[in-house]
């Protein structure tokens, strides 16, 4: 094999990669992770939100039909408010506890609040965590990145080592230059 055909073969090695990438239906990988990832910060907001959301809509449950104001409020319109606050505090919690990031030697799956995707190692160029940024980056082609939720500055400690443990991966499987 020649250079110029092995050089022609890696292109078409990474614009398959990068077809596999942009597709949301593509297949991952059947192998096991190595790593899963996933952000307590991100649960503790969570567990926050949803109980601040449930109060306030529990205190509205009852303060709507605290005083008379002339409208007729019954205890359907009671169990409303907080039948409300119950459908927006599943849903923040399955949005805020949803993201993770899982790699293996095949690549690495970035599932964020909305979307999930698989990127073949052949993609990558790295993980950054820009200074000051709240998140961690995957590196893709012509300087395009992927945030990654699931490693967030407010985990600290518990970051350092998930980006520590994902670099590992990467200088495992990642294809050298």
């Amino acid at each position: 094999m020649t250079e110029q055909s092995a050089g022609t073969n890696l292109a078409g090695e990474q614009q398959a990669a990068y077809l596999t990438a942009i597709d949301p239906h593509a297949s991952t990988t059947t192998k096991p992770w190595e790593l899963e990832i996933s952000s307590k910060f991100l649960r503790n907001v969570a567990i926050g939100w949803v109980v601040l959301v449930m109060v306030v809509h529990i205190f509205m449950a009852w303060a709507v039909n605290a005083q008379f104001s002339g409208v007729a409020i019954t205890g359907l319109d009671q169990f409303a408010f907080i039948g409300v606050g119950l459908i927006i505090s599943v849903l923040s919690w399955i949005a805020l506890t949803r993201p993770r990031v899982r790699a293996n030697e095949d690549g690495v799956q970035v599932a964020n609040i909305i979307g999930t995707r698989f990127y073949p190692w052949t993609l990558i160029y790295g993980l950054s965590f820009p200074k000051g940024s709240r998140m961690a980056r995957l590196e893709l082609p012509e300087f395009e990145y992927v945030t990654l939720w699931a490693i967030q500055s407010g985990d600290k400690e518990r970051a350092i080592r998930a980006v520590e443990q994902f670099r590992a991966l990467e200088a495992k499987y990642m294809p050298q230059d």
